[in-house]
């Protein structure tokens, strides 16, 4: 069977930058096509954006396809300012993406096409794939229709989001809101006309029975970076450390992470640590909530190996979710694999992630009091609840993120959907 990938990041690709070799990670993405790549009866290709590469290369017997990025003509981005509002502007670069993925489509020969996410301009190939009459599904990753919803924290409106950092960043985040609006035009377009989708979600299925009642879904589950399947033992400190992943987007929740700080320690009087790894600059938050992380035992570790947030999470007393929107995170799926419990915010599909009071609890979005008090009784730990919630959590993740049952599922997903 020839399977050809559509992805937002260059999965397993192994390319050269300024001379020195590199390797660009691909999360999840890249361990499902360990996995994948192990089948004998599978030949796989991988389109993805990225400037500076061969049209075609292979290596470790899978075809990559690097597409440049559209590069708009000046006249175009003038236009683009005069006519924000217009989000139908976006169609501007789809022709160019459209046409390549066929051209990619025709070289590759595809049995049957995979597009990972809706969100780039990659999703476009749904399109190409449909003009050439090629079975294709779309694996869910976020949604931005729903994900625009949650994209300020609460109170911030879109002029103080715009002016939070001065006026120099304001036309950054200007543009951001605009390319949001007109990707979220793209996405409804594509999800429109897609036939088959791949989630794994009660939410998302829900949203897809929406966005894309014509398409057909089927359950694909993800696999998690490879270290942390390895067998591992939990120790809990005896100082409390709290373990987050973010980032700097608006709806990541790091100011809940500072809200949520403020009254673990200055009204419960608890000393803990709280780590938060990932590419994070705290000011747009910290002028949000008038609170410092220095102030409030918060560690910013930046970003991490697989291996590092796995060794630290090992030795963490639990891990915090704070976002205001999410489908399924990858770092929830990592601790709970791990045996931490989780906290979280219920948003989204992480409800399909962790059960409330058995494997992890879940508190509103908008409440770091219920987040606090979780936080404090998993620190306590009376009755060994933080260790028994933690080993449910892995017997749950183990099964979920199951290696050989996930290939199993996606295979007969390709085979259906080629059977029409």
């Amino acid at each position: 069977m020839r399977v050809l990938w559509f992805s937002t990041n260059p999965a397993c690709y192994e390319y050269s930058k300024s001379g020195n070799g590199g390797y660009n990670g691909g999360g999840w993405t890249s361990s499902l096509q360990h996995e994948l790549t192990k089948q004998t009866d599978v030949t796989l290709g991988v389109c993805f954006c990225m400037d500076g590469q061969p049209w075609k290369t292979e290596q470790r017997e899978v075809t990559y396809y690097p597409v440049p990025n559209h590069k708009k003509k000046t006249k175009e981005k003038i236009l683009d300012i005069i006519h924000y509002n217009d989000v139908s502007r976006d169609e501007i670069s789809w022709s160019y993406y459209i046409n390549r993925f066929k051209e990619i489509i025709t070289d590759f020969k595809p049995d049957v096409i995979e597009v990972f996410g809706s969100e780039l301009y990659t999703g476009l190939a749904t399109m190409a794939a449909s003009e050439l009459n090629v079975p294709c599904c779309l694996h869910v990753q976020g949604i931005l229709s729903l994900y625009m919803y949650s994209f300020l924290p609460p109170g911030m409106s879109e002029l103080s989001y715009c002016l939070n950092q001065g006026i120099r960043k304001a036309y950054y985040k200007f543009q951001y809101l605009t390319y949001w609006r007109r990707s979220i035009y793209r996405e409804k377009k594509i999800l429109q006309a897609v036939p088959h989708v791949i989630g794994r979600t009660e939410w998302d299925r829900q949203a897809m029975s929406i966005l894309a009642p014509q398409a057909e879904y089927h359950y694909g589950g993800e696999i998690l970076r490879p270290c942390f399947y390895e067998v591992s033992e939990r120790t809990i400190p005896a100082k409390p450390v709290i373990i987050t992943t973010s980032s700097n987007a608006s709806y990541k929740g790091f100011d809940l992470v500072l809200k949520t700080a403020d009254i673990l320690k200055n009204v419960m009087h608890i000393d803990f640590e709280w780590k938060v790894f990932g590419n994070l600059s705290p000011h747009f938050f910290e002028e949000l909530t008038r609170l410092k992380h220095g102030d409030l035992n918060i560690r910013l570790c930046g970003v991490a190996t697989a291996e590092q947030l796995r060794n630290t999470l090992l030795h963490s007393t639990v891990y915090v979710q704070p976002s205001y929107i999410e489908n399924s995170p990858n770092s929830v799926a990592e601790a709970q694999i791990l045996g931490i419990p989780v906290v979280a915010t219920n948003v989204g599909g992480t409800s399909s992630m962790v059960t409330h009071g058995t494997d992890g609890f879940l508190f509103p979005a908008t409440d770091p009091y219920m987040a606090a008090y979780y936080i404090k009784s998993l620190i306590e730990d009376k009755n060994n609840v933080n260790m028994e919630i933690g080993m449910q959590a892995h017997k749950k993740a183990m099964l979920r993120h199951d290696k050989q049952e996930i290939i199993t599922q996606l295979l007969n997903t390709y085979k259906e959907i080629l059977t029409e």
